[in-house]
């Protein structure tokens, strides 16, 4: 998956109100140019996205790279997939398997994962390859092993829906349960259905 200029409106407003950031075209040939505050480059690039967070993917070829600002090579272009940097985090990978790259530039997952979510709450739902959830922390840290059906739902980190063989129950950010897999169906707003009665499991804050 390639994705070009790829930016949100945060992304956009950055560029506007703090940097200067611009793309050109060369008239004849697939490359860009990308003009700073302070340097112009030559057209080395065959993608370049918007600045984001002070950072921008770029493209030499079919691998991307990110650079900073004033287009110093943050990582070696190594990833075939990149996406802009959302609150410090950005998702990379190839067709196969994804992971997370953190503001320093280090991966984060120890293993690579078939999908992954951008964090909630300091927490990053990932599916496997054999088409199982479970959860990682921010530190690289699992904290729910891929065993359940569907991705879990964050409420917080004392409080996540999981299913596991189509039913549904709540246990906390260490796997510990909260309330037994038993459920037909458990809502963000803490009801529970269970042979024909809704019970109340939490209270949403």
């Amino acid at each position: 998956m390639r994705l070009f200029f790829a930016a949100s409106i945060s992304c956009i407003l950055l560029v506007s109100n703090a940097q200067h950031w611009q793309i050109t075209k060369h008239p004849n040939l697939h490359r860009y140019a990308i003009s700073t505050d302070t340097f112009t480059s030559d057209y080395l690039y065959s993608e370049v996205s918007e600045l984001c967070e002070g950072k921008a993917y770029v493209a030499k070829g079919e691998l991307y790279a990110y650079v900073n600002k004033d287009l110093k090579e943050l990582t070696p272009y190594v990833f075939v997939e990149a996406h802009n940097f959302i609150d410090g985090y950005a998702i990379v990978g190839d067709s196969i398997s994804k992971n997370l790259l953190n503001s320093r530039m280090q991966v984060i997952l120890p293993i690579g994962v078939a999908q992954l979510r951008l964090p909630t709450d300091g927490l990053i739902i990932v599916k496997s390859h054999s088409e199982t959830w479970g959860i990682y922390d921010v530190r690289g840290n699992q904290k729910l092993p891929m065993i359940y059906d569907i991705p879990p739902v964050v409420i917080n980190r004392e409080t996540i829906i999981v299913r596991k063989e189509e039913v549904y129950g709540v246990v906390n950010d260490c796997n510990e349960i909260i309330h037994p897999v038993g459920f037909q169906y458990i809502s963000k707003n803490g009801l529970g259905y269970k042979q024909g009665k809704y019970l109340r499991l939490f209270n949403r804050k």
